[in-house]
């Protein structure tokens, strides 16, 4: 009698959540401020060029390129150089994905066409509000799944080519940019004014704010105090109560934290905690 031993095959990318796809010509001066979220978000540019914020770094992207933000990184995006680009716009949750770096990737016509194809294909399986996935259309579960594979396996596809690993694009340098969010990070734990700031990063205060408001279209302030705002529900998601985190991030008491963040997130942090 013969033993067959079985070859286990491990999934490399599994997505198990969709929250947004969607096909947008954005118009020129389009500027999208930013967000972080803890799930991955993929840009495709299909036409024209796109500047794109991915933490410290700053890309353009041009026709025929794809930028990967993985969970937690803060992205922006507006439209480059006077276009009116053209792009495709997806994310998910994955149980498994590739160990890559995150890099910005050309795509093919070839695959660019696919994508557009898995794009209509959700548009028939899925209810797709605005640019947010809802859920699978009745009688269409199958068509979900295939719409799915197709896209886990665009992705798997231009990871794997041999041409889009050899085209790493680098980021566009702003070493004031990166001065600036390295010192806001540094931070978190001060009250800092915008002049305080300046002076932290070697800058007047109005080539700093000139600068923030380029790349994240938003006061330096404004900001800082977003990233105060990310980094508390850190905090409170580790066991932190709302008066350790508001001493943690430099606020003056519990009750002007608490106003704070019920004003960026539209619910006290004390909601959170409980929800947790």
């Amino acid at each position: 009698m013969i033993t067959h031993v079985p070859c286990l095959i491990a999934p490399c990318l599994s997505i198990t959540e969709l929250y947004t796809f969607f096909n947008i010509r954005y118009p020129q001066n389009f500027y999208f401020k930013g967000e972080r979220h803890d799930f991955f978000e993929v840009v495709c540019v299909l036409d024209g060029k796109v500047g794109v914020t991915a933490d410290k770094n700053i890309f353009i992207l041009s026709e025929g390129q794809m930028i990967i933000h993985p969970s937690n990184e803060f992205h922006a995006i507006w439209a480059a150089d006077d276009y009116k680009p053209e792009v495709i716009i997806f994310s998910f949750s994955a149980s498994e994905f590739p160990d890559i770096s995150r890099y910005v990737w050309d795509i093919s016509q070839g695959q660019m066409a696919e994508l557009r194809d898995i794009f209509y294909l959700f548009g028939q399986s899925f209810d797709i509000k605005k640019i947010a996935v809802k859920e699978i259309r009745p009688e269409m579960k199958l068509h979900a799944a295939v719409a799915v594979k197709r896209l886990e396996l665009f992705m798997l596809n231009v990871f794997s080519s041999p041409e889009t690993q050899q085209s790493v694009i680098m980021p566009t340098k702003s070493e004031a940019y990166t001065r600036i969010l390295t010192a806001m990070e540094n931070n978190l734990s001060r009250a800092l004014t915008v002049d305080e700031l300046s002076r932290i990063c070697n800058m007047s205060v109005p080539a700093l704010e000139k600068t923030v408001y380029k790349y994240l279209h938003c006061g330096a302030i404004s900001h800082f105090n977003a990233l105060k705002m990310k980094k508390a529900t850190e905090l409170l998601s580790e066991g932190k109560n709302v008066n350790e985190t508001a001493f943690a991030l430099g606020f003056a008491n519990q009750n002007y934290f608490s106003t704070a963040f019920k004003k960026y997130y539209g619910y006290p942090p004390s909601k959170l905690k409980k929800s947790l």
